[in-house]
């Protein structure tokens, strides 16, 4: 390339792994590329960047992940450059399938430190450099993972103390934090009197106790906690691979005795231990289901009478059967956040609604018109909660997609869930903008609706999912479900008594 060539376009991509590897820091990778390009008559257009991060898993890296998308557009740049290959990726499989993703949209990934000659070897050497990066890469992590094992097996500290411990300055066993060991000690005897780790965090809960992070407890921190040896005076490590939701196996776990007190008996131990064989999620933290979260019921229509949370549509299985059965819950009392509430099969809500619906027809009341009056309201309260709302909803659409990208929704699910949350965002997106309005401004909106053509839809299974959402959000405002009264309650928008 020389300066009377056309000025073209680049991409500049930065990646720094962790503090403590010798490598270029990102202001510098970042004043090379700018320097390159000037030299190269090549406009950078946009920076990615991801700090802390290993390469060797592409999927890990969110900055990089956009620029392959943008890179994928019709006004893609020419290159994407790298202070060294090994910034772009330590996997040489993974480097292999984008480098030949973005060269069929004539993209091409440049390493600035690591020029290639012309001609038919430029594409060997390429991998040559690659391979001896994925190479250093896992002689690297060989080295570290042998020293973590050998610390580990000698009753070593690699990690913060669990609930009810904490270190104290210039002592590296950790020692029995009082205030939180109270908390454990309730949770053990919960447990040893034969309460289930979901009841458990509720009654945790109404005591009042919270975790070391201010937060309520969860039955996934319940069981975190009961199957925690260290509790027991031993040191366990390598329990979960970085980023990763599942269990190692056990014989990669390395379990060794530790030099602190325990807060549990070996007889106390082995009795929960058998309690909690049967509530091994074998994941850390929140396990992943395939929940058709585009269910036409979804979206904040059916929400818990106890708390006002929404009810969660999931598939189930039934005791001492392989049958599946679907069932809405309210997600908060899934997580043992609150009392009340429980699980009611997904058919019946359906039945009751249908029924309410058909109510209507029955006694000639189809057709119906009526008026919402849309009243300004400019408290900033009310600001502050729409804001806390579209929050809520970028991380549900984050995760839709981490669900498409991991292979657990189809593109089609995915397509059907983006749309609904994008609805309730521009859903929201409005009330915040009528809060600039006159306070005196009141808006009407007049609506016509025949419930027995939405009573058709709901039961064609044609029909799109965001099509009978969008028909029955247009009749009802939310329906609720007493679970001690066993009884439905619903809410309609045209009925002025509700």
């Amino acid at each position: 390339m020389n300066q009377t060539e056309s000025m073209k376009t680049a991409f500049g991509y930065i990646r720094v792994s962790t503090h403590m590897q010798e490598e270029i820091s990102p202001e510098a990778q970042k004043h090379e590329l700018q320097k390159w390009a000037k030299q190269h008559n090549i406009l950078i257009t946009e920076w990615f960047q991801d700090n802390g991060i290993s390469g060797k898993r592409a999927e890990n890296r969110s900055d990089f992940q956009r620029m392959i998308a943008l890179a994928k557009e019709s006004d893609h740049p020419d290159y994407i450059l790298a202070w060294k290959f090994s910034r772009f990726a330590r996997n040489q499989e993974e480097s292999i399938v984008y480098k030949s993703l973005l060269r069929k949209n004539n993209v091409q990934v440049v390493s600035i430190s690591e020029p290639l000659p012309d001609g038919p070897f430029s594409s060997l050497i390429e991998r040559i450099i690659e391979w001896m990066d994925e190479y250093y890469s896992i002689r690297l992590s060989g080295e570290v993972m042998r020293g973590m094992k050998e610390k580990a097996k000698q009753g070593g500290y690699q990690s913060a103390p669990p609930l009810g411990y904490r270190r104290e300055k210039g002592n590296p066993v950790p020692v029995i934090y009082e205030p939180e060991a109270e908390i454990y000690r309730a949770i053990k005897e919960y447990c040893l009197n034969g309460y289930n780790p979901t009841t458990i965090a509720r009654l945790i809960n109404d005591a009042g106790y919270h975790t070391r992070r201010g937060n309520r407890f969860e039955t996934r921190n319940i069981i975190y906690i009961l199957k925690n040896p260290f509790y027991i005076g031993k040191v366990r490590w390598n329990r979960v691979k970085h980023c990763e939701y599942y269990e190692n196996s056990p014989e990669e776990i390395i379990v060794a005795d530790g030099q602190h007190a325990p807060l549990c008996s070996m007889k106390e131990w082995e009795i929960i231990s058998k309690k909690m064989e049967k509530h091994t999620p074998g994941s850390s933290g929140r396990k992943r289901s395939k929940s058709l979260l585009s269910h036409y019921l979804s979206g904040g229509l059916f929400r818990c009478r106890t708390c006002g949370a929404s009810m969660s549509y999931a598939k189930g299985t039934q005791r001492n059967s392989n049958r599946a059965y679907p069932y809405f819950c309210c997600w908060k009392y899934s997580k043992g956040l609150h009392n009340g509430g429980g699980h009611i099969i997904a058919r019946r809500c359906e039945d009751a609604l249908l029924n309410s619906l058909q109510e209507f027809v029955e006694r000639g009341q189809s057709d119906i018109t009526y008026t919402v009056e849309h009243t300004p309201d400019t408290a900033a309260s009310d600001a502050s909660r729409y804001e806390q709302q579209l929050k809520k909803l970028a991380i549900r659409e984050t995760r839709a997609k981490e669900a498409y990208l991991d292979g657990i929704d189809t593109k089609e699910e995915y397509r059907e869930n983006r749309k609904l949350i994008q609805n309730e965002i521009a859903l929201v997106q409005d009330k915040i903008r009528s809060l600039s309005q006159p306070a005196d401004v009141i808006e009407t909106e007049e609506i016509h609706v025949n419930i027995a053509e939405i009573i058709l839809k709901l039961q064609d299974e044609t029909i799109s999912t965001l099509e009978k959402h969008t028909a029955l959000a247009s009749v009802l405002e939310r329906m609720e479900y007493d679970k001690e009264k066993d009884e439905f309650f619903f809410y309609y928008l045209f009925d002025e008594q509700n």
